[in-house]
């Protein structure tokens, strides 16, 4: 009896830990996506990803291009950190995933009648 309840509760662990995955995969890939729509309006990025030089012309246009690259360099680490969100997210769906079928396993294995239908000569 505490065996099945100990199973019970190991699956809804694990249970809750795909939910968590799947809400953090599709989370970061979500804010991934929108941090990618900002950097393709963003001027300094626009600048870096076509590897061209700016003539500065004044000192205003000079502020105007060294706030644009602070906030590009932002959006470029915060696309980065939501790429690691959704791996961690993806490793934790495959861990609920496997730790489930595991569990599932064991209980079948562990029900009393259970017999295998496989026999070994």
């Amino acid at each position: 009896m505490n065996r099945i309840l100990d199973y019970e509760l190991t699956e809804r662990l694990l249970f809750t830990a795909i939910v968590v995955g799947i809400l953090m995969a599709a989370g970061g890939a979500l804010r991934y996506l929108m941090i990618n729509n900002e950097l393709s309006a963003n001027l300094a990025a626009q600048i870096h990803d076509d590897g061209g030089e700016v003539e500065i012309e004044s000192k205003s246009q000079a502020q105007g291009l060294m706030a644009s690259d602070i906030e590009r360099r932002r959006l470029v680490s915060e696309q980065f950190n939501m790429m690691i969100v959704g791996g961690v997210g993806l490793a934790l769906l495959g861990f609920g995933w496997l730790g489930t079928d595991i569990v599932r396993g064991r209980r079948k294995r562990a029900a009393p009648g259970h017999e295998s239908s496989a026999t070994f000569d």
